[in-house]
């Protein structure tokens, strides 16, 4: 009698299974990444975004009178260096 292989050889139902794991693990992976990409890109946004709020807040406080002109250049160039 000659042997079969494929999914009716021995242990082909292992074959369909590992090939299904290896698509699931593959497609996971491909979303993951998509996300991290994702997030990625806009939290390079907010970063710079807040970078600008900060500097907002500080010119209402020099405009409110809060703070002094030298504490407003001071703060103003550490806010440019960070």
């Amino acid at each position: 009698m000659m042997m079969m292989y494929g999914i009716e050889g021995p242990l082909g139902w292992l074959a369909v299974v590992l090939g299904i794991v290896v698509h699931i693990a593959f497609a996971v992976m491909v979303v993951l990444a998509a996300v991290w990409l994702f997030r990625s890109l806009f939290r390079g946004a907010e970063q710079y975004s807040g970078d600008r709020k900060a500097e907002t807040i500080l010119k209402q406080r020099y405009a409110r009178g809060e703070i002094s002109i030298d504490d407003y250049q001071r703060m103003k160039k550490e806010l440019a260096s960070i």
